[in-house]
């Protein structure tokens, strides 16, 4: 895990953070946000809803509560202690805590995934990218889906270079001022490429975010049969 992710990690964990995101969860749920990835989610999913879905990084939970609303088994999971607690005050069932880049998959939950999300965890440089796709290849069944999103780096160019190539910058969100500084890592269609290569084939792909509606790249992926087709 990188430096820069343990120190988001201690920003949520020990200074206050994860209450913080919470308390401005409550006044701004951004319901829409959460509504438009939950309708995607359902139109990638098959129909049958005894899938078995797992959340990485669910934060307050949001999305987990309204796919268990809508019928699905669905596991939350987050590393810090706060936001499992909301979890657990939002009603929703299935719990683990769990830090994807440290702890072991098959230690913590019962069995492997037909859909893993991970869904705004822009706090990973592309070594902790790395590990997060290699964990989700082992953590899925046959055939099983993976949906991800990633900050663009096209639209952000005022972004630094660390030494493995990451972009990324240091910011408070322009909406969320009671926050401190976090790392936000930024990554271009190729690096993407990079990490999924072999692991996974591409099912969907679509940029969506902001005033020109890229700045983010969304992404369904499925697991691949085959790590030798070089896909």
């Amino acid at each position: 895990m990188s430096e820069h992710n343990k120190n988001t990690l201690d920003m949520y964990s020990n200074k206050g953070g994860a209450k913080k995101y919470i308390e401005n969860d409550k006044k701004d749920p951004e319901t829409e946000k959460w509504e438009r990835l939950l309708n995607y989610v359902k139109r990638v999913l098959p129909k049958d809803k005894k899938v078995k879905i797992i959340e990485f990084g669910s934060g307050s939970g949001q999305l987990a509560v309204m796919l268990q609303e809508e019928g699905y088994d669905v596991t939350s999971s987050d590393a810090v202690d706060d936001f499992l607690e909301e979890q657990r005050r939002k009603g929703i069932i299935q719990i683990k805590k769990y830090d994807f880049l440290s702890d072991d998959f098959d230690n913590v939950f019962d069995s492997k995934a037909d859909l893993i999300i991970s869904w705004r965890n822009p706090h990973l440089d592309m070594d902790d990218m790395r590990k997060l796709f290699d964990v989700v290849y082992n953590g899925l069944n046959d055939d099983g889906l993976f949906i991800i999103n990633f900050q663009n780096s096209e639209v952000h160019p005022e972004a630094e270079i660390l030494p493995n190539g990451t972009k990324y910058n240091y910011k408070i969100l322009e909406d969320k001022q009671t926050q401190e500084k976090r790392f936000f890592a930024y990554f271009s269609k190729a690096d993407i490429e990079g990490f999924r290569k072999k692991l996974f084939d591409i099912v969907e792909y679509h940029n969506e975010g902001g005033k020109e509606q890229k700045n983010w790249h969304v992404l369904t992926l499925r697991k691949a049969r085959n790590l030798s087709n070089g896909n």
